[in-house]
């Protein structure tokens, strides 16, 4: 099959520079390994699809961040919110900046995109991973996928995504790819990705949630702050808060160290919450010690909190002494769980590192290598926070390599 332009990986950034190029006339072939384009997008936001932040900037993201201002003066937030409207696809603003569908369905996000690019004339082909890439004697890009099928095309746009979700398609052949033509890429590794903790701290805590302040510390120097929800597992710690943290600990494992997640699930200083913990007593002296913490935490949680403190569950409250009244408070305000590793990319929900970005035309996202050679989305090595980040990197870079596509068009014609 031949076509003008070809884009290897149907998730967000390839069906977004797809519509782009077929609004503007130029057939793209989409060419996507799955059976159905747009997988990933449509677990994201817990089915919502969190898709911008307008608080888009180069501190929220790592990796190769110098582009990020580049592509974001092209594409900030405002103009791809405006992108989606001219597909039909209204959005609002919520809480931190996040902008999510007028629907609130991920799902409407993807029909705007699969939607329009039959209507303007693309292709759509599914179940077709593209094996190799390669320039052929007639200096057209040549594709195979694994069933042996070829497609040539003028132009190629790789965007094959990470390795975040493989059950959703995430497999890092796009860096195979850019590496065959002479790309180079930095390591990935998971990112955005519940932490490990030692199972005993927290099995009986399973499926537990607390709104809390969580920090990441190693060598008694915190590393990063973030508030929100933390949900237990059977040997991790998981929700977003949490997930946010767990660069930093890889970071300190990769160095020999060790990094430790620290859980406050009050305010106040330890001294206050000693106050108030003998006032509780005094209020509540006939309290079994199982729920003593009760309507400051959950019960599970509490009883937790109050073994950790090494104190039997059955002891009353006015038995309570002012060391174990101490270790309490400590507790509430700074509960302490050595990370040992995170979890595997099919728990991710983002990749860190990939082809590296000084290779790139950051105006065009063309290769600076291989004339005709575009990229975007998360096969390059930048990777954002949660809340809507990565989104915008892949609509960005995305619609920033459409427009280079069709200038190189243009000019060739």
């Amino acid at each position: 099959m031949n076509a003008r332009v070809m884009i290897s990986g149907g998730g967000a950034a390839g069906l977004c520079a797809a519509c782009a190029l077929a609004k503007r006339g130029f057939e793209p072939l989409v060419l996507e390994g799955q059976a159905r384009v747009g997988k990933k997008l449509l677990a994201t936001g817990n089915g919502r699809c969190n898709l911008t932040n307008m608080g888009a900037e180069e501190t929220r993201y790592h990796g190769d961040t110098k582009a990020i201002s580049v592509v974001f003066q092209r594409y900030p937030p405002q103009k791809v919110r405006a992108f989606f409207r001219s597909l039909g696809l209204e959005t609002v603003e919520e809480t931190e900046g996040r902008v999510y569908p007028m629907s609130r369905q991920a799902a409407s996000v993807l029909d705007a995109l699969r939607l329009t690019i039959p209507a303007y004339g693309g292709t759509i082909q599914t179940e077709a991973p593209v094996a190799t890439l390669r320039r052929n004697e007639r200096g057209r890009f040549e594709a195979q996928d694994e069933s042996g099928a070829i497609y040539t095309a003028r132009r190629v746009l790789v965007a094959t995504g990470g390795l975040a979700a493989p059950k959703l398609g995430g497999n890092g052949s796009g860096v195979r790819l850019f590496q065959a033509l002479g790309h180079t890429s930095s390591a990935s590794f998971s990112t955005i990705v519940p932490l490990k903790t030692d199972s005993t701290l927290v099995r009986a805590l399973k499926g537990q949630r607390v709104h809390c302040t969580i920090a990441m510390e190693a060598n008694q120097r915190t590393l990063r702050e973030e508030n929100g929800e933390v949900l237990f597992g059977d040997g991790s710690l998981s929700g977003i808060a949490a997930m946010q943290l767990a660069r930093n600990a890889q970071e300190v494992l990769r160095k020999g160290g060790q990094p430790v997640a620290i859980l406050r699930l009050v305010n106040g200083s330890t001294k206050e919450w000693i106050d108030e913990l003998k006032r509780r007593k005094d209020r509540c002296p006939f309290y079994p010690m199982e729920d003593f913490l009760s309507g400051i935490c959950p019960k599970r949680v509490g009883m937790e909190i109050v073994k950790a403190a090494k104190i039997a569950l059955a002891k009353r409250a006015d038995a309570l002494t002012q060391d174990e009244i101490a270790r309490l408070a400590e507790h509430l305000c700074a509960w302490r769980f050595p990370i040992t590793g995170v979890q595997g990319f099919e728990h991710a929900q983002a990749t860190s590192g990939g082809v590296r970005l000084n290779e790139f035309d950051w105006n065009t996202m063309q290769s600076k290598y291989v004339n005709g050679l575009f990229a975007a989305g998360e096969v390059l090595n930048v990777d954002g926070d949660c809340g809507g980040y990565n989104l915008q990197w892949a609509w960005a870079s995305a619609l920033t390599a459409a427009d280079g596509i069709a200038q190189s068009l243009q000019k060739e014609r």
